[in-house]
């Protein structure tokens, strides 16, 4: 019987890893494409780099709105606190598209290559306010420079850097003889492009003022960045995007290289629910800023349930050894440690569970969520290491709702990994076995 069921693991084991090698084989040139865009690897740098900004504004929502007790009656008899985080929260995340072209313009000329990546910053944000409609000398609607003005300036940082860039390379600029500062170099060569760009934009800018759409942001809020939002958020969508993510975790490829593209999306959509939020209406988006910690438990790959169980139900020395290495870091975000200590990736037996714990997580997520049963995501932006159960709490509309079904998706994760991770160690127990015997 036991000679039987070694067999029939054992073909179980070579068509998973036929299996995982056809997978690789596929998805390798996609993946080494995705990588080699330097602009996706700026955006992804750019928001990791906001993330204080993002912290600190979905703090002062937080604490200025969380209805915890006698919470709110403290606010109501002391407004000026209350005017306090909301002001926080305006020159933070009211004010990201602004951020966003103070960083993903240097980040992207540097990767690059440009000199003048710091030169390009200023250029970059008077292109994006000549083509956002203002009140001359007097002021700026800040909604274009929030979350509707999101992808215009990403669109724009990519512009402008590209063209900077291509005058640069004709030699089209002001050369400075040696012994000019560098930083005064800088500037004069990136004048000429400056120029020719904030130009062209006044002039777009006045021509749409003459036209129904007032100004070029509503096109490119219209016809991309809401479009954008009901794909990108949508089920097939999310459920896409985690799936390619969890693939290409599992070839040793991080998964920004997907999900990195997708944050002004959900970034958009969070401060959307946050805007809702405050003012009492009922939050527009399912799938907004927040639901990640619902469904990626323990970082990416759900590596946390995958922990748990090597804990729970192993029985080889080496598997305990990197189950309680790992099991502090997953509760703070941090997979790598059973993603390659384990190891996951690459691992043709673990491939299953692997992917299809996201695909569900994913799908039960969204489902719970967009039919009512766990309410929808407040768009508070909390830190990446914000343990599970804590993030949820924090960050749904309806934080026990939320920890429940958390807490249950996680019991079913366990379950989908058990039969996997016991086959796993037994693998693991007689190279064990094997090695005290020869050592005997």
């Amino acid at each position: 019987m036991s000679s039987q069921t070694d067999t029939n693991q054992s073909k179980f084991g070579a068509k998973l890893e036929a299996m995982t090698e056809k997978i690789t084989t596929g998805i390798m040139p996609f993946a080494e494409k995705m990588q080699s865009y330097s602009f996706i690897g700026a955006l992804s740098e750019t928001f990791m780099i906001l993330m204080p900004i993002f912290i600190i504004g979905s703090f002062a929502v937080l604490l200025a709105f969380v209805d915890i007790g006698p919470w709110q009656a403290i606010m109501a008899e002391v407004p000026a606190v209350r005017r306090t985080f909301q002001f926080m929260q305006f020159t933070t995340l009211s004010l990201i598209a602004f951020y966003v072209l103070l960083i993903l313009p240097y980040r992207y000329a540097s990767r690059l290559g440009m000199k003048e990546a710091l030169a390009v910053m200023p250029i970059t944000v008077a292109s994006f306010l000549a083509i956002t409609p203002t009140e001359l000398y007097s002021a700026i609607p800040a909604g274009w420079l929030g979350h509707q003005g999101l992808l215009t300036a990403v669109l724009m940082s990519f512009l402008v850097v590209r063209v900077t860039k291509f005058f640069l390379d004709k030699r089209i600029c002001i050369r400075m003889p040696a012994g000019v500062p560098k930083f005064v170099e800088d500037g004069f060569s990136v004048m000429v492009p400056g120029v020719v760009l904030v130009g062209v934009f006044a002039v777009i800018n006045h021509l749409f003022a003459q036209t129904e759409l007032e100004t070029a942001h509503n096109i490119i809020y219209r016809a991309l960045q809401i479009p954008l939002q009901r794909v990108g958020l949508s089920l097939f969508g999310l459920t896409l995007t985690q799936t390619l993510s969890t693939l290409f975790m599992f070839v040793g490829l991080h998964a920004s290289t997907i999900v990195g593209f997708t944050h002004p999306i959900q970034q958009a959509a969070g401060l959307e629910n946050l805007e809702a939020w405050q003012a009492g209406l009922p939050l527009p988006n399912v799938a907004a800023w927040g639901i990640s910690g619902f469904m990626s438990i323990g970082a990416g790959g759900n590596m946390l349930s995958a922990t748990l169980s090597v804990l729970l139900f192993s029985r080889s020395k080496r598997f305990k050894s990197i189950g309680k290495v790992a099991i502090v870091p997953g509760i703070f975000g941090i997979g790598e440690p059973m993603l390659f200590g384990l190891p996951v990736m690459l691992n043709p037996l673990l491939f299953i569970p692997f992917i299809f714990v996201t695909f569900f997580n994913t799908i039960v997520a969204y489902l719970i969520i967009s039919v009512g049963l766990v309410g929808r995501f407040t768009g508070v932006m909390l830190p990446w290491t914000t343990p599970p159960i804590i993030n949820v709490f924090l960050s749904s509309s309806t934080p026990v709702r939320a920890v429940i079904a958390q807490l249950i998706i996680i019991a079913i994760n366990l379950m989908i990994w058990y039969p996997f991770i016991r086959s796993a160690d037994k693998v693991a127990l007689k190279e064990e076995e094997a090695l005290v015997a020869a050592g005997a």
